[in-house]
Protein backbone atom coordinates (compact mmCIF):
# COMPACT_ATOMS: atom_id res chain seq x y z
CA UNK A 1 0.00 0.00 0.00
CA UNK A 2 1.37 3.32 -0.97
CA UNK A 3 0.35 6.47 -0.22
CA UNK A 4 -0.91 8.44 -3.63
CA UNK A 5 -2.29 12.30 -2.31
CA UNK A 6 -2.07 14.01 0.40
CA UNK A 7 -4.06 17.16 2.07
CA UNK A 8 -3.77 19.64 4.79
CA UNK A 9 -6.60 21.44 6.14
CA UNK A 10 -6.29 23.95 8.77
CA UNK A 11 -8.50 25.24 11.12
CA UNK A 12 -8.14 28.32 13.66
CA UNK A 13 -9.18 28.23 16.94
CA UNK A 14 -10.04 29.60 20.36
CA UNK A 15 -7.12 32.32 20.93
CA UNK A 16 -4.01 31.10 19.11
CA UNK A 17 -4.58 27.83 18.85
CA UNK A 18 -4.92 26.44 15.39
CA UNK A 19 -5.54 22.60 14.05
CA UNK A 20 -4.65 20.68 11.16
CA UNK A 21 -6.33 18.10 9.49
CA UNK A 22 -3.82 15.68 7.69
CA UNK A 23 -6.06 13.54 4.71
CA UNK A 24 -3.96 10.83 3.18
CA UNK A 25 -5.57 9.17 0.26
CA UNK A 26 -3.52 5.43 -0.81
CA UNK A 27 -3.22 4.16 -4.02
CA UNK A 28 -6.86 2.29 -4.19
CA UNK A 29 -8.16 5.64 -3.22
CA UNK A 30 -9.07 5.21 0.57
CA UNK A 31 -8.84 8.55 2.74
CA UNK A 32 -6.83 8.00 6.03
CA UNK A 33 -7.40 11.22 8.53
CA UNK A 34 -4.65 12.69 11.08
CA UNK A 35 -5.07 15.55 13.21
CA UNK A 36 -2.13 18.17 14.46
CA UNK A 37 -3.58 20.69 16.96
CA UNK A 38 -0.28 21.58 19.47
CA UNK A 39 -1.49 23.57 22.45
CA UNK A 40 0.43 26.69 23.02
CA UNK A 41 2.34 26.83 26.35
CA UNK A 42 2.27 22.80 26.50
CA UNK A 43 3.53 21.37 23.53
CA UNK A 44 7.09 21.30 22.21
CA UNK A 45 6.50 22.26 18.94
CA UNK A 46 3.74 24.87 17.39
CA UNK A 47 1.20 25.01 14.57
CA UNK A 48 3.73 26.58 12.05
CA UNK A 49 6.17 23.83 12.32
CA UNK A 50 3.94 21.39 12.35
CA UNK A 51 2.47 22.76 9.45
CA UNK A 52 5.30 22.93 7.28
CA UNK A 53 6.57 19.54 8.13
CA UNK A 54 3.22 17.52 7.34
CA UNK A 55 3.03 19.46 3.89
CA UNK A 56 6.50 18.46 2.89
CA UNK A 57 6.62 14.85 4.18
CA UNK A 58 4.12 12.66 3.05
CA UNK A 59 4.86 13.05 -0.10
CA UNK A 60 8.27 10.90 1.39
CA UNK A 61 6.75 8.72 2.70
CA UNK A 62 7.74 4.56 1.55
CA UNK A 63 5.17 1.73 0.81
CA UNK A 64 3.46 0.53 4.08
CA UNK A 65 4.15 -2.96 3.69
CA UNK A 66 1.81 -5.74 5.52
CA UNK A 67 3.33 -8.87 3.81
CA UNK A 68 4.01 -11.39 6.47
CA UNK A 69 0.57 -10.69 8.88
CA UNK A 70 -2.29 -10.98 6.07
CA UNK A 71 -5.11 -9.64 8.00
CA UNK A 72 -2.63 -9.97 11.19
CA UNK A 73 -3.36 -7.43 12.83
CA UNK A 74 -0.10 -7.37 14.50
CA UNK A 75 1.37 -6.77 11.22
CA UNK A 76 -0.19 -3.04 10.76
CA UNK A 77 1.64 -0.97 13.31
CA UNK A 78 5.33 -2.24 12.88
CA UNK A 79 4.69 -1.52 8.98
CA UNK A 80 3.63 1.82 9.83
CA UNK A 81 6.78 2.56 12.18
CA UNK A 82 8.53 0.68 9.22
CA UNK A 83 7.41 3.45 7.15
CA UNK A 84 8.00 6.54 8.84
CA UNK A 85 11.66 5.58 9.70
CA UNK A 86 12.98 7.26 7.33
CA UNK A 87 11.00 10.51 8.66
CA UNK A 88 12.42 10.35 12.27
CA UNK A 89 15.00 12.68 11.93
CA UNK A 90 12.85 15.60 10.53
CA UNK A 91 9.98 14.72 12.94
CA UNK A 92 11.88 14.93 15.76
CA UNK A 93 10.83 17.68 18.37
CA UNK A 94 7.75 17.51 16.63
CA UNK A 95 5.20 14.82 17.66
CA UNK A 96 1.95 16.72 16.99
CA UNK A 97 3.21 15.75 13.44
CA UNK A 98 4.28 12.15 13.82
CA UNK A 99 0.94 11.76 15.82
CA UNK A 100 -1.10 13.11 12.62
CA UNK A 101 1.27 11.34 10.66
CA UNK A 102 0.71 7.81 12.44
CA UNK A 103 -2.99 8.42 12.82
CA UNK A 104 -3.25 8.57 9.22
CA UNK A 105 -1.61 5.92 8.03
CA UNK A 106 -3.39 3.58 10.71
CA UNK A 107 -6.63 4.76 9.61
CA UNK A 108 -5.78 3.71 6.43
CA UNK A 109 -4.00 0.71 7.04
CA UNK A 110 -7.56 -0.01 9.20
CA UNK A 111 -9.16 0.67 7.02
CA UNK A 112 -7.39 -1.52 3.91
CA UNK A 113 -7.99 -4.52 6.85
CA UNK A 114 -11.57 -3.79 7.68
CA UNK A 115 -10.40 -3.63 11.19
CA UNK A 116 -10.54 -0.66 14.01
CA UNK A 117 -7.40 0.87 14.59
CA UNK A 118 -7.63 -0.61 18.48
CA UNK A 119 -7.26 -3.99 16.69
CA UNK A 120 -4.37 -2.50 14.36
CA UNK A 121 -2.24 -1.04 17.37
CA UNK A 122 -2.91 -3.89 19.74
CA UNK A 123 -2.96 -7.16 17.32
CA UNK A 124 -5.83 -9.56 17.52
CA UNK A 125 -7.26 -7.58 21.23
CA UNK A 126 -10.79 -5.84 21.00
CA UNK A 127 -11.66 -4.59 23.85
CA UNK A 128 -15.39 -3.80 24.51
CA UNK A 129 -15.31 -0.41 26.58
CA UNK A 130 -13.13 1.73 28.39
CA UNK A 131 -14.80 4.73 30.95
CA UNK A 132 -13.79 7.95 30.94
CA UNK A 133 -13.33 10.62 33.82
CA UNK A 134 -14.81 13.66 34.59
CA UNK A 135 -12.40 17.15 35.12
CA UNK A 136 -12.98 19.86 37.34
CA UNK A 137 -10.52 22.55 38.22
CA UNK A 138 -10.17 24.26 42.11
CA UNK A 139 -10.15 28.13 39.70
CA UNK A 140 -14.14 27.54 39.98
CA UNK A 141 -16.03 28.96 43.02
CA UNK A 142 -16.99 26.06 45.15
CA UNK A 143 -20.94 26.43 44.40
CA UNK A 144 -20.09 25.69 40.52
CA UNK A 145 -17.04 23.06 41.22
CA UNK A 146 -19.85 20.83 43.48
CA UNK A 147 -22.45 21.17 41.11
CA UNK A 148 -20.33 20.30 38.01
CA UNK A 149 -19.55 17.15 39.82
CA UNK A 150 -23.37 16.36 40.33
CA UNK A 151 -23.63 16.04 36.86
CA UNK A 152 -20.61 14.34 35.90
CA UNK A 153 -21.95 11.67 38.41
CA UNK A 154 -25.82 12.12 36.92
CA UNK A 155 -24.00 11.14 34.08
CA UNK A 156 -22.47 8.24 35.08
CA UNK A 157 -19.15 9.28 35.53
CA UNK A 158 -16.97 7.68 38.55
CA UNK A 159 -13.85 9.04 38.49
CA UNK A 160 -13.24 12.64 38.55
CA UNK A 161 -9.58 14.50 38.27
CA UNK A 162 -9.31 17.84 39.97
CA UNK A 163 -7.03 20.36 38.77
CA UNK A 164 -5.42 22.53 41.44
CA UNK A 165 -4.97 25.76 40.49
CA UNK A 166 -3.64 27.65 43.55
CA UNK A 167 -0.16 28.75 44.28
CA UNK A 168 1.43 29.04 47.31
CA UNK A 169 0.85 27.36 50.49
CA UNK A 170 -2.97 29.94 51.29
CA UNK A 171 -3.59 28.20 47.55
CA UNK A 172 -2.70 25.11 48.65
CA UNK A 173 -5.79 25.54 51.77
CA UNK A 174 -8.12 27.13 49.45
CA UNK A 175 -7.92 23.88 47.42
CA UNK A 176 -7.51 21.47 50.09
CA UNK A 177 -11.00 22.44 52.18
CA UNK A 178 -13.06 22.51 48.21
CA UNK A 179 -11.26 18.94 47.93
CA UNK A 180 -12.78 18.14 51.68
CA UNK A 181 -15.88 19.73 50.65
CA UNK A 182 -16.39 17.41 47.45
CA UNK A 183 -15.06 14.40 49.08
CA UNK A 184 -17.58 14.47 52.04
CA UNK A 185 -20.21 15.10 49.14
CA UNK A 186 -19.04 12.39 47.15
CA UNK A 187 -17.44 9.83 49.16
CA UNK A 188 -17.56 6.79 46.92
CA UNK A 189 -16.02 8.47 43.60
CA UNK A 190 -12.24 8.07 42.58
CA UNK A 191 -10.90 10.85 43.19
CA UNK A 192 -7.76 12.11 41.28
CA UNK A 193 -5.90 15.62 41.21
CA UNK A 194 -2.98 17.03 38.83
CA UNK A 195 -0.91 19.27 40.51
CA UNK A 196 0.86 20.54 36.84
CA UNK A 197 4.05 20.28 38.41
CA UNK A 198 3.77 23.09 40.28
CA UNK A 199 4.99 22.17 43.60
CA UNK A 200 8.72 21.84 44.87
CA UNK A 201 10.51 19.02 45.88
CA UNK A 202 10.59 19.88 49.60
CA UNK A 203 6.88 21.22 49.15
CA UNK A 204 5.76 17.84 47.29
CA UNK A 205 5.66 14.99 50.57
CA UNK A 206 3.81 17.83 53.32
CA UNK A 207 0.88 18.66 50.37
CA UNK A 208 0.53 14.97 49.66
CA UNK A 209 0.39 13.89 53.35
CA UNK A 210 -2.36 16.59 53.77
CA UNK A 211 -4.30 15.09 50.80
CA UNK A 212 -3.98 11.60 51.88
CA UNK A 213 -7.11 11.84 54.72
CA UNK A 214 -9.12 12.47 51.22
CA UNK A 215 -7.56 8.94 49.70
CA UNK A 216 -7.33 10.17 46.26
CA UNK A 217 -5.82 7.51 43.45
CA UNK A 218 -2.93 9.66 42.65
CA UNK A 219 -1.64 12.58 42.19
CA UNK A 220 -0.58 13.47 38.45
CA UNK A 221 3.03 14.96 38.05
CA UNK A 222 3.36 16.42 41.78
CA UNK A 223 6.63 18.30 40.61
CA UNK A 224 8.63 19.36 37.62
CA UNK A 225 8.87 16.91 34.80
CA UNK A 226 12.80 16.52 35.40
CA UNK A 227 12.28 16.05 39.08
CA UNK A 228 9.65 13.36 39.36
CA UNK A 229 11.66 10.24 39.85
CA UNK A 230 13.46 11.56 42.57
CA UNK A 231 10.07 11.96 44.53
CA UNK A 232 9.88 8.22 46.06
CA UNK A 233 7.21 6.59 47.68
CA UNK A 234 4.93 9.43 49.50
CA UNK A 235 1.71 9.26 51.45
CA UNK A 236 -0.15 9.42 48.29
CA UNK A 237 0.72 7.62 45.26
CA UNK A 238 1.65 9.86 42.15
CA UNK A 239 1.42 9.41 38.63
CA UNK A 240 3.76 10.62 35.33
CA UNK A 241 2.42 13.37 32.87
CA UNK A 242 4.74 15.69 31.19
CA UNK A 243 7.99 13.13 32.35
CA UNK A 244 7.09 10.92 29.73
CA UNK A 245 8.18 13.40 27.30
CA UNK A 246 11.42 14.12 28.44
CA UNK A 247 14.60 11.62 27.17
CA UNK A 248 15.25 8.56 29.66
CA UNK A 249 12.17 9.66 32.08
CA UNK A 250 9.66 6.62 31.49
CA UNK A 251 12.76 4.17 32.17
CA UNK A 252 13.44 5.90 35.07
CA UNK A 253 9.75 6.30 36.42
CA UNK A 254 9.24 2.46 35.32
CA UNK A 255 11.39 1.90 38.29
CA UNK A 256 10.58 4.48 40.62
CA UNK A 257 8.95 3.93 44.33
CA UNK A 258 5.79 5.69 44.35
CA UNK A 259 4.67 5.80 40.50
CA UNK A 260 1.36 4.80 40.02
CA UNK A 261 0.31 5.27 36.63
CA UNK A 262 1.41 6.83 33.05
CA UNK A 263 -0.67 9.32 32.15
CA UNK A 264 -0.83 9.05 28.32
CA UNK A 265 -1.12 11.96 25.88
CA UNK A 266 -0.87 10.98 21.85
CA UNK A 267 -0.43 14.10 20.95
CA UNK A 268 2.35 15.09 22.91
CA UNK A 269 4.20 11.32 22.64
CA UNK A 270 3.07 9.83 19.45
CA UNK A 271 0.30 7.43 18.96
CA UNK A 272 2.25 4.64 18.78
CA UNK A 273 4.80 5.55 21.36
CA UNK A 274 2.01 6.37 24.09
CA UNK A 275 0.69 2.92 22.87
CA UNK A 276 4.24 1.25 23.89
CA UNK A 277 4.64 3.21 27.42
CA UNK A 278 1.30 2.23 28.34
CA UNK A 279 1.91 -1.53 27.30
CA UNK A 280 5.30 -0.88 29.56
CA UNK A 281 3.62 0.93 32.41
CA UNK A 282 0.94 -2.19 32.66
CA UNK A 283 3.65 -4.58 32.73
CA UNK A 284 5.11 -3.57 35.87
CA UNK A 285 1.46 -3.21 37.19
CA UNK A 286 1.61 0.50 37.19
CA UNK A 287 -2.08 2.09 36.01
CA UNK A 288 -2.91 3.94 32.43
CA UNK A 289 -4.63 6.72 31.71
CA UNK A 290 -5.66 8.31 28.10
CA UNK A 291 -6.40 11.55 27.98
CA UNK A 292 -7.01 14.39 24.88
CA UNK A 293 -5.10 17.57 24.68
CA UNK A 294 -8.18 19.64 24.46
CA UNK A 295 -7.83 18.88 20.86
CA UNK A 296 -10.26 18.15 17.52
CA UNK A 297 -12.65 15.39 16.66
CA UNK A 298 -9.98 13.21 14.87
CA UNK A 299 -7.03 13.41 17.60
CA UNK A 300 -10.27 12.54 20.15
CA UNK A 301 -11.16 9.50 17.92
CA UNK A 302 -7.36 8.34 17.94
CA UNK A 303 -7.07 8.35 21.77
CA UNK A 304 -10.11 6.60 22.01
CA UNK A 305 -8.51 4.21 19.65
CA UNK A 306 -5.42 3.94 21.91
CA UNK A 307 -7.22 3.25 25.20
CA UNK A 308 -9.33 0.56 23.59
CA UNK A 309 -6.03 -1.14 22.47
CA UNK A 310 -3.82 -1.29 25.87
CA UNK A 311 -2.46 -4.52 26.61
CA UNK A 312 -5.16 -4.27 30.08
CA UNK A 313 -8.20 -2.22 30.80
CA UNK A 314 -7.04 1.15 31.45
CA UNK A 315 -7.87 3.22 34.45
CA UNK A 316 -11.01 5.59 33.28
CA UNK A 317 -9.65 8.01 30.60
CA UNK A 318 -9.48 11.37 29.90
CA UNK A 319 -11.21 11.24 26.67
CA UNK A 320 -14.85 12.85 27.74
CA UNK A 321 -16.00 15.19 25.12
CA UNK A 322 -14.90 18.80 25.61
CA UNK A 323 -15.99 22.50 25.04
CA UNK A 324 -13.26 23.09 22.79
CA UNK A 325 -14.83 20.53 19.92
CA UNK A 326 -17.64 23.25 18.91
CA UNK A 327 -14.81 25.04 17.19
CA UNK A 328 -14.55 22.35 14.83
CA UNK A 329 -16.94 20.81 12.25
CA UNK A 330 -19.61 18.65 13.79
CA UNK A 331 -18.70 15.31 13.18
CA UNK A 332 -19.59 12.35 14.97
CA UNK A 333 -16.96 10.51 17.19
CA UNK A 334 -18.09 7.08 16.67
CA UNK A 335 -16.32 6.02 20.05
CA UNK A 336 -17.91 7.99 22.60
CA UNK A 337 -20.87 6.83 24.51
CA UNK A 338 -23.43 8.56 26.91
CA UNK A 339 -23.19 7.32 30.17
CA UNK A 340 -19.08 8.52 30.18
CA UNK A 341 -18.03 5.35 28.16
CA UNK A 342 -15.56 4.82 25.10
CA UNK A 343 -16.36 1.64 22.93
CA UNK A 344 -15.13 -0.16 20.23
CA UNK A 345 -16.78 1.70 17.17
CA UNK A 346 -16.57 -1.51 15.20
CA UNK A 347 -15.87 0.31 11.62
CA UNK A 348 -12.47 0.50 9.87
CA UNK A 349 -9.88 2.61 10.77
CA UNK A 350 -11.00 5.45 13.03
CA UNK A 351 -14.47 4.98 11.80
CA UNK A 352 -14.53 9.29 11.45
CA UNK A 353 -15.18 10.65 8.38
CA UNK A 354 -15.74 11.97 5.60
CA UNK A 355 -13.72 15.24 6.84
CA UNK A 356 -15.52 18.75 5.62
CA UNK A 357 -13.40 21.64 6.54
Amino acid sequence: MRVAAASLAPRTLEGARRGLVLSLVDDEGRVGLGEATPLPGFSPDTADDVERALAELPGALGAIDLRGGDAETTAAAPAVLRALEPLSPRLRGLPAARFALETALLDLVGQRLGLPASACLGGHLRRAEVRVNGLLATSAALPEMLGSARALVARGVRAIKVKLRSRGDEGFARDLEALRALRQEHPSIELRLDANAAWSLEDAPRRLALLAPLEPRFVEQPVAPELLHRLGAQAVPWAADESLAAPGMPERLLEAQGCAAFILKPAMLGLLRAHDLGRRAQERGLGAVVTHLFDGPVALAAACELALALPRPPLACGLDAHAGLAAWPAIRIPQLREGGLVVASDRPGLGVGPWTA
